[in-house]
């Protein structure tokens, strides 16, 4: 049987009578020719299109419902059934797309990297680094991290000034940061995390994490991280010195 295109857009659009929707639904089973016709017509098969070819490769694959079976009495809602068909498929992809894509959770030192990069010389300039601040605010980070901070060796290190230690926190641990100022008063900073007994030793990693220099590692259940002021910031004098000092 042949149709013509505007019998198929009258069926597209929900505006064939039942009697040329259901011939028309049943020509399509073994017309080939005629279902690509319905595609080319059909408005919403490129969307439907592009949703399927912007579906990562390893999306994970969703188990459907088995569609509901059509009622003669609906065959001739054809754009409206289209329609329904083209809204799913999307949900469907773009819920597949989200969870394929989605990033991971960050971990304590990408946050200490990132709350770090925020700082700038004005940051640092104003803060008291008077004797007395930096007893109380060691005395206090100590006291929450559970282990001595080394502050002779911290207020030693070659090129730096020793600004601060504040006690932050990361999923309920206690996070130091301690908070230096370069010879051109650019901030570099010092973090210590509690990781707890068990916690797997790392060796040294050396990454750039939203702009700024990191040095990474762990220790007897403890996290350390070094962190420049910028990508080019050059730690090798400090972390030498550091890895050894908080070697356990």
């Amino acid at each position: 049987m042949k149709f013509s295109d505007e019998t198929l857009r009258a069926y597209l659009e929900g505006n064939a009578d039942a009697a040329e929707a259901a011939a028309i639904e049943a020509a399509i089973e073994t017309d080939l020719a005629l279902e690509q016709r319905l595609m080319t017509l059909d408005p919403l098969a490129p969307v439907v299109q592009s949703v399927f070819e912007n579906i990562p490769a390893d999306a994970p694959k969703i188990e459907l419902p088995q569609p509901m079976p059509v009622s003669t009495a609906d065959t001739s809602g054809g754009l409206w059934r289209l329609m329904a068909v083209a809204a799913s498929v999307a949900v469907v992809a773009v819920s597949a797309t989200f969870w394929a894509t989605r990033p991971e959770p960050m971990g304590w030192a990408e946050q200490a990297a990132i709350y770090q990069s925020l700082y700038s010389p004005d940051t640092i300039e104003s803060l008291d680094s008077s004797p007395v601040a930096l007893d109380a605010q060691f005395a206090r980070a100590e006291a929450q991290l559970g282990r001595s901070l080394n502050r002779d060796t911290l207020e030693t290190l070659p090129g730096l000034e020793l600004k601060r230690a504040q006690v932050l926190s990361f999923k309920g641990k206690p996070l130091i940061q301690v908070v230096f100022a370069d010879d051109q008063g650019q901030p570099l900073a010092f973090c210590v995390i509690r990781q707890g007994e068990g916690a797997p030793v790392k060796d040294v990693k050396l990454a750039a994490i939203s702009g700024v220099a990191t040095a990474t590692w762990a220790q007897d259940g403890y996290g350390y991280m070094l962190i420049g002021s910028s990508e080019q910031t050059d730690l090798d004098q400090q972390l030498n010195i550091l890895t050894t000092t908080f070697a356990g």
